[in-house]
């Protein structure tokens, strides 16, 4: 049950924030991706691996170090995963698209 107004105002202010941060996160994800693309174009003109363990392990550790929760480092572990999953799958289909149009262009 809800209290007096003022908490509904506290409440939806508070809601508010958390969806202006949720905004300014996607559009710094998608910062971090356009990033992903220019090392994938980079990595591919290097002939280097797109898969590069020892980058994720450093990541990894310089995340442990910094966080200072509340949210638990095995969360933070979760979401920055996907955040490496989803980099690795843009480096891949930039290498596949790169090859479809290399076929593409020898026909």
């Amino acid at each position: 049950m809800m209290g007096s107004k003022g908490d509904k105002s506290d409440l939806e202010r508070l809601r508010q924030e958390i969806d202006d941060l949720d905004n300014q996160i996607i559009h710094l994800l998608n910062q971090r991706m356009h990033l992903v693309q220019k090392i994938a174009t980079f990595k591919r003109s290097a002939g280097k691996d797109p898969m590069d363990l020892t980058r994720e392990q450093a990541i990894f550790r310089r995340l442990a170090k910094r966080n200072t929760g509340p949210l638990p480092w095995g969360a933070v572990k979760k979401i920055f995963g996907e955040i490496l999953a989803a980099s690795r799958d843009i480096q891949s289909s930039l290498g596949a698209s790169d090859q479809r149009s290399s076929q593409g262009n020898r026909t």
